[in-house]
């Protein structure tokens, strides 16, 4: 979990030290203007956008600038975010359940991540016995 963590962060900071994106909520990001962003993320979200889902997730789960963590809103976020098919959602979740001792469900979650596309996923299912 700490890998996939470490890759986010050092993803999302490269991404914001370059400054190249046509996501809408990453420009605001990059700008540094943190609440419009995650405003964005969660406006499209409630229109069943799967990755603003997930960022909106990751914003409350990492609490960029001044916006507050909130573990229980990251969950909400990204558990939505999986179920519109979000790989890195359903990532995020199997590693909460693996670490909440939940084997069968962490299980299922990084299976979908994997089959969504997350390589992490992939990787780390065939660790959990």
């Amino acid at each position: 979990m700490k890998k996939l963590l470490l890759l986010a962060i050092t993803s999302f900071a490269f991404a914001m030290s370059h400054g190249s994106t046509n996501d809408p909520g990453l420009k605001l990001a990059f700008a540094k203007k943190y609440k419009e962003a995650l405003a964005n993320f969660i406006q499209r979200c409630a229109n069943n956008d799967a990755y603003a889902c997930g960022m909106a997730g990751y914003f409350y789960d990492k609490g960029f600038g001044d916006i507050k963590k909130n573990h229980s809103l990251a969950i909400k976020f990204y558990k939505k975010g999986c179920s519109l098919g979000d790989a890195d959602s359903c990532t995020l979740l199997g590693y909460e359940a693996y670490k909440n001792k939940d084997i069968k469900l962490a299980k299922k979650l990084l299976k979908k991540g994997c089959k969504l596309g997350n390589k992490d996923a992939c990787n780390y299912i065939n660790k959990i016995k």
